[in-house]
């Protein structure tokens, strides 16, 4: 889909959507998401008291959303997240990685798509580039905004189904068949990124 033919939501639209979202449920679930990405993904255990080099969970949410909302700042493409949540855990998960990568060298980070299957990132915007096509193609092969959603801690990260479950309110069950239907389109996926020169 080209960037003219895209669902893009208006500022005010945006900021009305992020006021009814941000509940304290919600929060608490941005915490718990932080705390698990940095945790299964970067090998950090969180300091409450003194963040990463002073940068609290806290800052990390509240920038992301401030992304959102400022004038220029991040799109909502309700194209991809019809749901503002989602579209604000996508953000969030490239402040952390920002965060981590100015703060803390991340040695020799890859990006797992299959078993003995290795793409080698060199930095956040090329993962960020790399992340996108393969939502963009997952899409295209006709996978819903949820399955797509966990593609990232489920397959890349390789997140525990009992921590998305406590993270995202999913039974085990659904998880379980999520993770069939990814697996099922991993090997077109793995095409397409060999097609475009990704793989080693």
């Amino acid at each position: 889909m080209g960037i003219n033919n895209r669902e893009i939501a208006t500022s005010k639209e945006i900021c009305a959507a992020i006021e009814k979202a941000m509940t304290k449920e919600f929060y608490e679930l941005l915490v718990k998401y932080s705390l698990k990405r940095l945790s299964t993904f970067f090998n950090i255990k969180y300091n409450f008291e003194k963040g990463i080099r002073g940068i609290m969970i806290q800052d990390m949410i509240q920038e992301t959303l401030e992304r959102l909302i400022k004038e220029g700042g991040r799109n909502w493409y309700k194209d991809r997240f019809k749901d503002i949540k989602r579209q604000i855990i996508s953000s969030l998960d490239s402040v952390i990685y920002n965060t981590v990568s100015t703060h803390l060298k991340k040695d020799n980070e890859t990006f797992e798509i299959l078993e003995n299957s290795e793409i080698e990132i060199t930095d956040n915007e090329e993962y960020n580039n790399l992340l996108e096509i393969c939502h963009n193609e997952l899409k295209r092969l006709d996978l819903t905004d949820h399955e797509i959603l966990l593609f990232e801690p489920y397959i890349i990260q390789g997140m525990k189904r009992q921590d998305l479950s406590d993270l995202f309110g999913i039974s085990l069950n659904e998880l379980t068949n999520i993770k069939k239907r990814l697996n099922g389109k991993l090997p077109l996926l793995k095409t397409k990124l060999k097609e475009l020169g990704y793989e080693k």
